[in-house]
C-alpha cells in the first residue's frame, strides 16, 4: 500500500503539482524512512516546529523529542537543513562580468588536461554560471556533443546565456574549421531558445575568444532564426 502511494506523491513532484507542506515533508522522509508511512511523522513535525523552516532549522535534540524520530531522521533532518542554507549563500560557481573572468576561469577548468573537452557554462542574466556540462570522447584530438542532448539540456536548465569552451591539445588555440561550424550550430540553438551565446573561447595554454575575436559578431548575425527561414523561403522559391 505505502509503495503505491509514495509512487502517486513522487507523480506530482514530476507532474509540477501544487504540495502543501505536510506533503512535500513526507516525501522529503521517504528516503530516510524507507518501510513506514511517513505522513503522520509530517505531520507530527510541522505541528512541533510550525513550519518546513522551523523542521529543517531544529536541533537534532529537538528532532528526536518528536514520536517517531530516531537518530537517524534526526541526522537527515538537520543536514537537510544545511544544505539548504548553504544553498540559499551559494551563487553559483563564479560569476563571469568580462572577458577577462572568463579566460581566467576556462584555463583553471582546462589548464593541464591531456584529451580534448568541451564545456558549456549556463550563465543566468549576472553571469553567474549555475550549470556546467561536460562532453568528451575517446579521440584525443577530437570532442563531439550530440545537439539533441545540448537543445535538452538548454530546455531544462532555462540559462539567460551560454559560454562555449573547450581544448587544443596541440598547443595552438586557433580555430579549426570544426570549430567554426560548432559554433554556428550552437548560436542557431541558442537564437531559437532565446538564449545568448556570450562566446566561444578556446584554451591551449594560449587563449582565443570568438567575441574578442569579432568572429562570434559575425556568426551572430548570419545565424538566427529569422535568417535560417529566410533562406528556406529564398530556396523553396527558387
Amino acid at each position: 500500500m505505502h509503495e503505491g502511494h509514495r509512487k502517486r506523491m513522487l507523480a506530482k513532484i514530476e507532474s509540477g503539482a501544487l504540495l502543501y507542506d505536510h506533503e512535500v515533508l513526507e516525501i522529503l522522509l521517504f528516503n530516510a524512512c524507507p518501510r513506514i508511512n511517513t505522513n503522520p511523522l509530517a505531520h507530527a513535525l510541522l505541528e512541533r516546529f510550525c513550519s518546513l523552516s522551523g523542521v529543517l532549522g531544529a536541533s537534532v535534540a529537538e528532532l528526536k523529542e518528536v514520536k517517531g524520530v530516531g537518530e537517524n531522521v534526526a541526522m537527515y533532518l538537520k543536514t537537510v537543513g544545511l544544505c539548504l542554507g548553504r544553498a540559499g549563500k551559494t551563487q553559483g560557481l563564479a560569476t563571469l562580468k568580462n572577458l577577462g573572468d572568463c579566460i581566467k576561469f576556462v584555463s583553471m577548468r582546462l589548464k593541464g588536461r591531456k584529451e580534448e573537452f568541451l564545456e558549456l557554462y549556463m550563465l543566468d542574466k549576472s553571469g553567474c554560471v549555475t550549470r556546467v556540462f561536460t562532453y568528451t570522447s575517446a579521440d584525443r584530438n577530437r570532442v563531439t556533443a550530440d545537439s539533441g542532448e545540448i537543445l535538452k539540456s538548454i530546455v531544462n536548465s532555462a540559462p539567460f546565456g551560454i559560454l562555449i569552451a573547450h581544448n587544443h591539445v596541440n598547443g595552438n588555440a586557433s580555430p579549426s574549421e570544426n570549430d567554426d561550424e560548432f559554433t554556428k550550430i550552437m548560436q542557431l540553438i541558442c537564437n531559437m531558445n532565446n538564449v545568448v551565446l556570450w562566446d566561444h573561447i578556446i584554451y591551449a595554454g594560449e587563449v582565443f575568444s570568438y567575441k574578442d575575436s569579432g568572429r562570434l559578431e559575425r556568426i551572430s548575425a548570419n545565424y538566427t532564426l529569422k535568417s535560417v527561414l529566410k533562406w528556406t523561403k529564398t530556396s523553396n522559391s527558387t
